[in-house]
């Protein structure tokens, strides 16, 4: 996986550490937009599947992208806790919750996403926010998939996301390969 990311002709730097593809997802505990401690579990009761996707910020062009894929994940009809991921608050976030169908917005206040899977940004500009990141995990806990864009003005593809929820949803064993 590249360390480094480009936004705005900026090149910026990643932590070092990050969660692949295969390995067993983390819980991590992240705060709700209204200020309480919520517990993101890497599998669920229900056998649903994680969507987990941040964004740096909610700039005008990462607002675009993330009604699109609320719009997209509405359309789904496999059981999927949906989550966005933002480093710090700002009004534009509660703004953007109330309109969303599927995805619920949270902060990673104490930067437990940032740190284990990879997406903390170190350097630059965006230093202390998250980078554009997609990881869905399978309903046994473990990453299935995982996008990063090296560039954040690349859209997420969501092509490749209908094709590995698929995927996700028909193959499960039961098991993670490391659970």
């Amino acid at each position: 996986m590249d360390s480094k990311i480009e936004y705005n002709n900026e090149t910026m730097d990643l932590i070092d550490d990050f969660t692949d593809v295969g390995y067993m997802a983390e819980n991590i505990e992240v705060e709700t937009l209204e200020g309480k401690t919520k517990t993101i579990k890497r599998s669920h009761s229900d056998g649903a599947m994680t969507l987990l996707i941040s964004f740096p910020n909610s700039d005008e062009s990462f607002v675009k992208e993330i009604f699109k894929l609320d719009q997209f994940m509405s359309d789904i009809q496999v059981p999927i806790h949906c989550y966005f991921l933002f480093a710090k608050r700002n009004d534009d976030l509660e703004l953007i919750a109330k309109t969303l169908q599927k995805f619920e917005i949270v902060l990673d206040k104490e930067q437990e996403f940032g740190a284990m899977y990879g997406t903390q940004i170190v350097s630059g500009s965006l230093k202390e926010q998250l980078t554009k990141s997609l990881f869905l995990i399978s309903k046994d806990g473990a990453v299935f998939y995982l996008q990063l864009p090296n560039n954040l003005e690349q859209p997420l593809e969501l092509e490749n996301l209908q094709m590995q929820l698929n995927k996700a949803f028909v193959t499960y064993t039961g098991v993670g390969c490391h659970g």
